[in-house]
């Protein structure tokens, strides 16, 4: 999964995980946009998403607003932040439970940036499941790529819910059986099925 990551927003996201460690902070994982970067899908993305257990948020809201991040919009699940000159990404974290970070902690992967700078890597199987999540959201934006992330994360990690009943169970409970089937179908498709 090595790369050399040449854009400002990869780069931003290496100065910034390497800030965040300095800082003492080391329970968050890449999620969005740049993790389906990091298994080798290509796409653009213009923000830095993080899943972090809601326990660390204030760690968090300090770390960024030492950082020239201004608090934008939060809601219990999620934290928004700004560049206050504008010149960087925003970052968005997603607030999970004990549970839940445990669950995603355990499967998370070491992902190397650039010069020896690495991130912890949500598990493309937690990633589908957060892009699942993604698809069903009546408050997502309209031209979102949650679902061509889900196809293509399947394709290059061999995920496939006719042969793996497991994975097809965890696509139903994030998503829907109708997502399922449409899933199945697409696959079949890029498949040559």
């Amino acid at each position: 999964m090595e790369e050399e990551w040449e854009n400002p927003v990869q780069q931003s996201l290496a100065r910034l995980s390497q800030r965040a460690a300095e800082f003492g902070l080391s329970d968050f994982l890449l999620i969005g946009g740049n993790a389906v970067i990091a298994y080798g899908v290509p796409r653009f993305t213009r923000d830095l998403d993080f899943v972090i257990p809601d326990r660390e948020q204030e760690s968090w809201r300090r770390f960024l607003e030492a950082n020239n991040f201004c608090f934008i919009h939060g809601t219990p699940a999620f934290a928004q932040f700004l560049d206050s000159d504008k010149e960087k990404p925003r970052v968005d974290l997603m607030l999970v439970g004990e549970s839940t970070w445990s669950r995603l902690r355990s499967k998370a992967r070491n992902f190397e940036l650039s010069d020896g700078i690495s991130i912890p890597l949500v598990a493309p199987e937690h990633l589908i499941a957060m892009k699942l999540r993604a698809c069903l959201s009546p408050d997502r934006r309209s031209g979102a790529v949650d679902w061509s992330d889900v196809v293509e994360l399947c394709i290059r990690n061999g995920f496939d819910p006719e042969k793996d009943p497991t994975f097809a169970e965890l696509v139903i409970q994030f998503g829907s059986d109708s997502l399922l089937e449409k899933l199945i179908h697409e696959l079949a498709n890029r498949n040559g099925n």
